[in-house]
């Protein structure tokens, strides 16, 4: 019995003891735990970080800091508290006592190696696709008006290029040789998680402020693009602008000011030449000398019509936080004169970006709005093609003339009956008044939720608009006219024209790494709504006196043509060893545009990557930091640039001019529009290999890219038979083309110390591009006896100049009007015309380098086109100016091509006008000096650089006609090209 006791005597102890130990445990811990509290800054700014993660290593005890940048966290003492912050290197430190502060940097290699894909983002080493993000240390220098002209010449396989040098003009974007025919080639613009229209184009850029733009994301293949289905196939451009970040105020200014000048001008007739060509003229043809009503001024038109355009452009920033809301807030005024006089334009802007988070920064919410005002007077761009072709005998000015004091129209002294007419190009200028305004909003709501019961898991709403409303006024006076013809012209339209594009998108994203596989997986699914809507609003013209002109009242006030885009996608990103990726993705488009039966698109893509710099064998390598293989294939849509109705039979009302007699009335008639109920998707399917490397830890890096892509069911513009429908040409699905190239990218960094650095990258594209079959014949619709330079055949690229082969003599001089007969049917006509080079450039090339000496910065940048050219006729430019002094008696010696123009129409599509126009072109050159602290040198948040640059400072190249990247408008004329002028600017950007 005593046994038995001592035995459960025992026991019991031992449980009371176990029992004491568990309920005392707690309060041992806590007796040697610490309150630990202290705040977080940044290293740079000193400023405090709201939303730093603050753990204690182990174990799920954590907590953030407020705005402040105060926490407060319990921790053992001895135990290891870690910092992490997004964009900064984490921290840890160990708990020895109840103050810790801590200072974090920000991690450069965490933040490059975040990059913008569609719907979201990924790490730089998880890339498959040919993705190139540029952000603001890489921006282009210098006087920058246009947001595109920050990443000009930037990128291997974008071609940029200024639409017009007229202010405010945006630039035409071309990637890997372009996709379609008559649909659109440019790309798709998403601006701050918002997806722009087609029908804003290029245009959209030119209304954001340069200095809101923080990084471009450039999406160039198909496995990159293809998440974006329908709107990818001619690549896609994400933009960001500036966020705020939480702490103090903080405020940025930069003003700007430059003048720009003419760089070209037509060789002409000076007035004693052309007095001189007059005499003999009238000698040879017996026409009284005075008929030709010469003057006995010498006056360069072309200078009469240019002037030095100044340029004035503010902008200012206020960011910060107000408490958990970090906020940046901008405005912006652009005043752009013309170089080209009377043009100007006027560019207001204001941006405010919110990205507070709340729920524990389970919810992030991102508020983007945009507001632009623009005021465009456009001067006549037709005066520059006038100043060439201009009587250089007469005076800008005639007191005498009752057309506002221009010398515009003449008698014929031989018979004062007939009037000739001439247009003055001053008065063009002066007297003709065209004036536009608009109003923009761009805006979204980002809300981003990670579930609190599912962290992996996120749901993101995106939804918002791009609004946009326009009128003009047009006015010429009547003197500008003579009586007889015309009473003046007044026009207004108010509004003339609203835009709404309204937008939202849902997803869910599943990110989670199982390391017990050594597995990465990244999943997003989504639903996008899409609708376009323009109303176009129409107004008779008037005279001065009130009167409707006749035959300009419209059949309808309005019109509001209207488009629905609906699609679902889906993408996986899977990471295997954190050194194999394969990533996938699929979305399927339904647009309006297209009857029931051909509605719907699929879009899939899939690419691999392999980072091969990880494996074994190459791991420990001091010389090669990076090396990755990539490979991809997708297909993507295009539905852009046609229009919303072309498959539905539609009859509109004929011209008001014309009616039939119906009983005792007269009924205007009706016209039906061609339909094509067959129209389907125009498809790009792309492949691609990349190598992406680097040296030298990163010193020098690069990546290198071959594709091939080919277009199928070409949307092109094709003529309809005569008799087959009333309207003359159809947008229809004709045929393939393909295009083929590669692309190279070098950055290096030969020189970093303390006191001196030197960057440099280099670019250089090749495209080859050549139409594979066209269903309705070996031509576009264009035709093949078509007074157009430019043609689209089979087996040709895209745009092919289509000309006569010129005769020479023994000494390679050509002779005037001489065509190789090339049938051989003893006839010169159109039927010996053949196709040779493409009006699109083969190599592109892009040069930039940069050096900084302590608190000094020098940097220049340049470009070049190979295997370009442009068709370029002086005589067809020249011969206006001798409209009435028979131009068959002009002396030879006045022409550059030794051709008299007597007036024969093969000799304007002679392949004797067809010029190389490669090029090299310095774009820019800038120098910057940092003052540092100019307010408070105790502080290193405020400074002050001043700058000075010259934009397009010189072009190298054997062209003839002005700068060779102007846009050229073949079968008009070649010598109305409003050309880039060159800048010369200073600016000041003051931190504090």
């Amino acid at each position: 019995m005593n046994e038995k006791l001592k035995r459960i005597s025992k026991f019991s102890l031992h449980k009371l003891c176990c029992s004491l130990t568990l309920f005392l445990t707690p309060f041992l811990f806590y007796a040697q735990s610490i309150v630990v509290k202290g705040t977080v800054t940044d290293t740079n700014s000193k400023l405090p970080l709201a939303g730093v993660n603050i753990v204690v290593k182990g174990t799920n005890n954590g907590a953030t800091t407020d705005f402040d940048g105060n926490y407060q966290i319990t921790a053992a003492k001895g135990a290891i508290v870690v910092y992490s912050y997004v964009g900064f290197v984490s921290i840890e430190k160990t708990v020895n006592n109840a103050l810790i502060n801590v200072a974090m940097a920000e991690d450069a290699q965490a933040l490059d190696e975040v990059v913008l894909i569609g719907y979201g983002s990924t790490r730089k080493k998880d890339l498959t696709g040919a993705v190139t993000q540029i952000d603001s240390k890489e921006f282009q220098k210098g006087f920058v008006t246009n947001a595109e002209q920050l990443i000009a010449n930037k990128v291997p396989g974008v071609q940029i290029t200024p639409i017009s040098g007229k202010p405010g003009a945006g630039s035409s974007f071309l990637l890997r040789g372009g996709a379609s025919l008559s649909a659109s080639n440019t790309p798709l613009f998403v601006i701050d998680g918002v997806p722009i229209g087609l029908s804003d184009g290029p245009g959209a850029l030119s209304s954001l402020n340069p200095d809101d733009i923080a990084s471009f994301s450039v999406l160039k293949d198909a496995s990159a693009a293809a998440i974006y289905g329908s709107r990818g196939s001619n690549g896609v451009i994400i933009i960001t602008t500036k966020n705020g970040k939480s702490g103090a105020l903080k405020v940025s200014f930069t003003t700007k000011a430059s003048v720009s000048t003419n760089l070209y001008k037509q060789r002409v007739l000076t007035g004693d030449q052309y007095r001189q060509v007059a005499q003999k003229a009238s000698l040879v043809s017996g026409v009284p000398v005075a008929d030709f009503n010469l003057g006995t001024a010498n006056t360069d038109w072309q200078d009469e019509i240019y002037q030095n355009a100044l340029t004035t452009d503010n902008s200012i920033s206020f960011s910060g936080g107000l408490k958990s809301l970090p906020y940046r807030v901008s405005f912006g005024h652009l005043d752009q004169d013309g170089t080209l006089k009377t043009g100007n334009f006027k560019r207001n802007t204001i941006t405010l970006n919110v990205n507070p988070t709340f729920l524990d920064n389970h919810l992030k919410v991102n508020l983007n709005i945009k507001g632009i005002s623009q005021q465009e007077r456009k001067a006549d761009e037709s005066a520059i093609y006038t100043a060439v072709n201009f009587d250089p005998t007469q005076s800008v000015r005639d007191p005498n003339s009752i057309y506002g004091g221009y010398w515009q129209y003449e008698e014929f002294a031989s018979n004062p009956a007939v009037l000739h007419g001439h247009n003055n190009p001053v008065s063009k200028l002066e007297q003709v008044s065209d004036r536009t305004t608009s109003v923009r909003s761009i805006g979204n709501i980002q809300l981003d939720y990670n579930l609190h019961f599912f962290p992996d898991l996120s749901v993101k709403l995106n939804t918002g608009y791009d609004i946009a409303k326009s009128k003009w006024d047009y006015f010429v006076p009547a003197n500008h006219f003579p009586a007889n013809i015309s009473n003046g012209v007044v026009s207004s339209g108010n509004p003339a024209s609203e835009t709404k594009n309204i937008f939202s998108e849902i997803t869910l994203s599943y990110l989670k790494d199982i390391t017990s596989i050594k597995s990465r997986i990244n999943v997003l699914a989504g639903y996008a709504y899409n609708d376009f809507k323009t109303t176009n609003y129409f107004y008779p013209t008037y005279d001065v006196d009130g009167a409707i002109q006749t035959g300009s009242t419209p059949n309808f006030d309005f019109d509001i043509p209207q488009n629905t885009l609906i699609s679902y996608f889906g993408r996986l990103i899977y990471t295997f060893n954190d050194k194999y990726v394969l990533t996938g993705t699929i979305r399927t488009d339904g647009s309006s545009k297209f009857s029931k039966n051909n509605r719907w698109g699929v879009f899939p893509s899939v690419s691999a990557a392999w980072k091969i710099s990880d494996e074994a064998f190459l791991s420990d390598s001091e010389t090669i930091s990076d090396l990755k293989f990539r490979i991809g294939y997708g297909v993507t849509g295009q539905q852009d640039g046609i229009g919303n109705y072309g498959y539905i039979p539609i009859y509109n009302l004929g011209s008001s001019s014309i009616k039939y007699p119906v009983g005792n009335q007269f009924i205007q008639g009706i016209d039906p529009s061609a339909t094509d109920r067959n129209r389907k998707w125009e498809q790009s399917t792309t492949s691609n290999l990349g190598l992406d490397w680097g040296l030298l830890k990163d010193r020098i890096s690069g990546s290198f890219d071959v594709y091939y892509r080919e277009t199928k069911d070409l949307l092109n513009q094709i003529t309809i038979p005569s008799g087959t429908d009333f309207a003359n040409s159809i947008v229809k699905n004709i045929g393939s083309l393909e295009n083929k190239g590669f692309e190279i990218k070098l950055n290096a960094t030969p020189v970093q110390n303390k006191d001196f650095g030197w960057d440099f990258g280099f670019n250089y594209s090749y495209n080859e591009n050549k139409i594979t079959k066209l269903s309705e014949g070996d031509d576009s619709g264009t035709g093949l006896f078509s007074s157009n330079i430019l043609v689209n055949s089979v087996g040709y690229g895209r745009n092919t100049f289509f000309i006569y082969h010129q005769v020479y003599d023994t000494n390679r001089n050509p002779i005037e009007d001489q065509m190789v007969d090339i049938n051989n049917d003893g006839a010169i006509n159109e039927k010996d015309r053949y196709r040779t080079k493409s009006s699109s450039p083969q190599h592109i090339m892009g040069f930039n380098t940069a050096f900084n000496y302590k608190k000094l910065a020098f940097s220049m940048a340049f470009h070049s086109n190979l295997g370009q050219y442009v068709f370029f006729n002086p005589n067809d430019n020249l011969s206006g100016v001798y409209n009435g002094i028979f131009r068959s008696n002009l002396h030879q010696s006045y022409f550059d091509t030794n051709f008299t123009q007597s007036g024969n129409n093969n000799q304007r599509f002679s392949d004797y006008y067809l010029q190389n126009a490669s090029f090299l072109k310095m774009d820019n050159i800038n120098l910057s000096y940092d003052f540092g602290n100019v307010l408070n040198p105790k502080k290193d948040n405020n400074n002050l650089v001043v700058s000075a640059s010259v934009q397009n400072v010189f072009t190298i190249t054997d062209f003839t006609g002005g700068d060779p990247e102007a846009s050229w408008n073949y079968g008009s004329n070649s010598g109305g090209t409003y050309n880039a002028p060159r800048t010369y600017s200073v600016s000041a950007k003051f931190n504090f």
